[in-house]
C-alpha cells in the first residue's frame, strides 16, 4: 500500500516538534483547539516617562536576545533524545508488525502464535520476511490478519538483531559478511492495530493506526535502555477521498490509480496523541493533523499529470526535559483554504505548479511556545511567545502579530515581507512596539537588518518623538538617547 504507509515510527517523528476564497480576499482561519488567536498589543504602562519607555522597550528587546540565545544554546543537544542503540531498536520494533503482516498477507496466514513463530524458526520464508531479526516470543504472543486486512499484535518478544557489512577479501577476490551490530532486546506490543488498509472498493477509505503502549527495551523493558510509546488502538485515523472507487490494500499504489484516471479529492491524517519516554525525557504530540489534496491536467499528449499539495500542517508539543530542566508546550499550525488550491492552483503546459494570473491562495501560519527552560543550570527562563502570520496578497506575507514576554514585560511586534514572482523574499519591515514606544527595522532580501551609511538602523520613537537611535556599527548595536544614555544589545 504504497500511498497509505504509514507506520507508528513515522508517526513517532512528528515528535521531534515538541512549519482563500473568491477573489483572493478569504483565507482559512483554522479555529481549532491549536490555533491561538492573533496577539493585541499589551496595555501601556503610563507610570513610565516617555524616555524611560524608550528606554524600557530597548531593555526589554536586550533580555529577549539573550534568553533567545540561552533557550537556543539550551536546545542544542534537545533532539538527542534517543541514543544511537534505542533509535536502531525503535526501527527494528517496527519492523517486526510490518514484517509479521506481509508473511501473513503472503501466505495466506490468519493467525501466528509464539507456537507458530518458533516452529517458523527455520522456514525460508519467514527468515526473508523478517529479514536480519529473529524472534524468540513468550506465551501469549499473537498476531491476527483479518479477511479485510485489519492486523492486531499483542505479547512479549525477544528481538535478536544481526546487521553485516561485506568486507573484501582479497584471497578469495569476494565481499564476505562481516557482522556489523548485534544487539539483543525485548518488546512488549500492547493493544498494536493496524487498520490501513481495505480489500474494500470505495470511494471514501478510513484507515486506522495506533496501539496502547510499546515497552521496547533490555529484560522486561525496563532499564537505562529503555523506549516507551504510549497512544490508543486507533491513536492515528486517515482517510481519502477519490474520484473514483479504489481497493486501498498493500498493493495500492496511488500512482497507478493516477494513471487510470482516479485523484485524491482530499486525505486527512490525525493523532489524537502519542508520548514517548525516554531516558530524562518525555516527548508528546497531540492533535496533529496533516491534509492535502490532488490537483491535475490532462496535457497535449492526453497524459494526465498529478500534483498532491499539502493545505494543513498542524501540532501541539509537549517535551519535559531534566538536563537542562525544560517543561515546553509548543504549538504549530499552518493551514491554507483547500477551496483555493482547487480554483486557483494550475498546472501549466509542462506539468509545472503554479498559481492562477492576480489570484493567490491564502494561508495562515501560527506558531506559539510557552513554558520554561533553565539557563546555565541556574535560572530559570519562562517562555511565552506567539507570531501570527497570514498570506493578505499574492505578493504579501503580513505579521499580524507577534508578542514576546521577557520577565514580565511584552514586546509587540508586526511587520510586513515582500515576495517577488519566485515567492523569495525581496524586502521585509517590522516594527517593534511596548507602551508608547516604537521602532521601525527593515530587511533585506538576505535577512540582515538595514543601516545608512551612519550604521543607524531606526529611529527610537515614543507619541511620535524621537528619543534616539538604534545603531549598529561593525556588529555591535547600541541603543543611544537623546539623554546621552546608552544601552549595549
Amino acid at each position: 500500500m504504497k500511498f497509505f504507509k504509514l507506520s507508528a515510527l513515522a508517526l513517532a517523528s512528528t515528535l521531534a516538534l515538541a512549519g482563500c476564497g473568491d477573489d483572493n480576499n478569504s483565507s482559512s482561519s483554522g479555529n481549532g483547539t491549536n490555533t491561538p488567536d492573533v496577539p493585541v498589543k499589551p496595555p501601556v504602562d503610563n507610570s513610565l516617562s516617555e524616555i524611560e519607555q524608550a528606554k524600557e522597550m530597548i531593555r526589554t528587546a536586550k533580555l529577549f536576545v539573550s534568553d533567545n540565545k540561552a533557550v537556543t544554546d539550551a536546545y542544542e543537544d534537545v533532539s538527542d533524545i534517543l541514543t544511537e542503540k534505542q533509535d536502531t531498536r525503535l526501527g527494528y520494533t517496527f519492523d517486526i508488525p510490518s514484517d509479521l503482516k506481509y508473511y501473513m498477507e503472503e501466505n495466506d496466514v490468519s493467525q501466528l502464535t509464539a507456537a507458530d513463530i518458533l516452529a517458523l524458526a527455520n522456514d525460508a520464508k519467514f527468515e526473508v520476511a523478517l529479514g536480519n531479526i529473529t524472534l524468540t516470543p513468550e506465551n501469549g504472543f499473537v498476531a491476527t490478519l483479518s479477511t479485510d486486512g485489519k492486523f492486531t499484535l499483542n505479547g512479549t518478544t525477544k528481538v535478536d538483531v544481526e546487521e553485516y557489512d561485506y568486507v573484501y577479501n582479497p584471497q578469495t577476490g569476494l565481499y564476505d559478511p562481516v557482522i556489523d551490530n548485534k544487539d539483543v532486546f525485548t518488546v512488549v506490543f500492547d493493544g498494536y492495530e493496524d487498520a490501513l488498509s481495505s480489500n474494500t472498493s470505495t470511494d471514501n477509505f478510513n484507515g486506522s493506526l495506533g496501539f496502547k503502549s510499546i515497552n521496547i527495551g533490555t529484560g522486561t523493558g525496563t532499564g537505562t535502555d529503555t523506549v516507551t510509546l504510549n497512544s490508543s488502538t486507533k491513536g492515528a485515523t486517515v482517510s481519502g477521498q477519490f474520484s473514483d472507487k479504489v481497493v486501498v490494500n498493500d498493493e495500492f499504489d496511488i500512482n497507478y490509480a493516477n494513471k487510470e484516471g482516479i485523484t485524491l479529492e482530499k486525505a486527512v491524517i490525525k493523532l489524537s496523541s502519542l508520548k514517548l519516554t525516554a531516558n530524562d525525557s518525555v516527548i508528546e504530540a497531540k492533535d496533529f493533523e496533516f491534509a492535502a489534496l490532488d490537483v491535475s491536467r490532462k496535457l497535449a499528449d492526453n497524459s494526465l499529470v498529478v500534483r498532491t499539495i499539502p493545505y494543513k500542517f498542524a501540532i501541539t508539543g509537549k517535551m519535559t526535559k531534566q538536563k537542562p530542566m525544560t517543561d515546553v508546550e509548543i504549538t504549530l499550525n499552518a493551514t491554507a483554504n483547500d477551496a483555493d488550491i482547487k480554483k486557483f492552483i494550475i498546472i501549466d503546459e509542462v506539468g509545472d505548479i503554479e498559481e492562477a494570473a492576480n489570484k493567490y491562495v491564502g494561508m495562515e501560519i501560527v506558531l506559539a511556545i510557552k513554558g520554561k527552560v533553565t539557563k546555565e543550570s541556574t535560572t530559570t527562563i519562562p517562555l511565552d511567545f506567539q507570531a501570527n502570520l497570514k498570506r493578505t496578497a499574492r505578493n504579501v506575507i503580513e505579521l499580524q502579530g507577534l508578542t514576546a514576554s521577557v520577565e514580565g514585560k511584552k514586546l509587540f511586534v508586526t511587520g510586513k515581507s515582500s515576495l517577488d514572482n519566485n515567492y523569495d523574499v525581496v524586502s521585509t519591515q517590522f516594527t517593534v512596539e511596548q507602551n508608547k514606544a516604537s521602532i521601525k527595522l527593515n530587511v533585506d532580501a538576505n535577512g540582515d537588518f538595514i543601516k545608512d551609511k551612519m550604521g543607524k538602523l531606526g529611529d527610537i520613537m515614543v507619541n511620535g518623538k524621537d528619543y534616539g537611535d538604534l545603531m549598529d556599527n561593525d556588529g555591535k548595536v547600541t541603543a543611544k538617547f537623546t539623554d546621552n544614555s546608552l544601552i549595549i544589545l
